[in-house]
């Protein structure tokens, strides 16, 4: 158990605690197991003990299982005694969803990433950041430029033409990411020309 010694006086056993029961997020245990293994806990896990009894973990509930894959007997809990039932539902649903409308400036997120010599436990692979170089160095324009070249005159012809393009899986991800809400694929096109 690696647990950073600033948490220590926060630390309680793992097999008191319940994870949230009908918790609709699903995340990568194994991935916060590698993160753990690697930096070990840095921020403690929100709980709350219930009228019941029982001691629910409201947000953390992927780090309490990868603390119980990784054979720990303590982690690092805040308790939230003061919210009631419905209050650490919102809680739950709040700190899953808030970061779920969070977005990267890639350029920002390159360069960081570029900076770190071991990507082990960030949940970044050396691939993340072949795929994130080459959607920045991606030229939409150019790209289009070629195919028009290509086309040459089209021998007058009139009408919609059909364009098939070759992108990054990150312009991909964001063409077709529904909270961007796109009407059509002319405003998707134009949005990501403009980032």
């Amino acid at each position: 158990m690696r647990v950073a010694k600033e948490l220590d006086g926060l630390l309680f056993p793992v097999g008191e605690l319940t994870s949230l029961p009908g918790n609709p997020r699903r995340g990568d245990v194994d991935a916060v197991a590698r993160s753990y293994e690697r930096f070990g806990q840095r921020k403690p896990i929100v709980a709350r003990r219930s009228d019941d009894g029982t001691n629910v973990v409201v947000a953390g509930n992927h780090q309490l299982e990868a603390a119980r894959k990784l054979g720990w007997e303590q982690i690092a809990v805040v308790w939230t005694d003061d919210l009631t039932d419905d209050q650490a539902k919102a809680f739950a649903l709040a700190d899953n969803r808030i970061a779920d409308l969070g977005t990267y400036d890639n350029d920002d997120l390159l360069v960081l990433l570029s900076e770190v010599d071991d990507l082990d436990g960030t949940g970044y692979t050396t691939a993340d950041v072949d795929d994130l170089r080459s959607l920045l160095e991606f030229d939409p324009m150019g790209s289009i430029d070629d195919l028009i070249g290509e086309l040459g005159d089209m021998d007058g012809t009139e009408g919609n033409v059909t364009v098939r393009l070759d992108v990054p899986s990150y312009v991909a991800d964001e063409w077709e990411d529904p909270r961007k809400g796109f009407d059509s694929d002319a405003e998707a096109l134009s949005y990501l020309l403009d980032k």
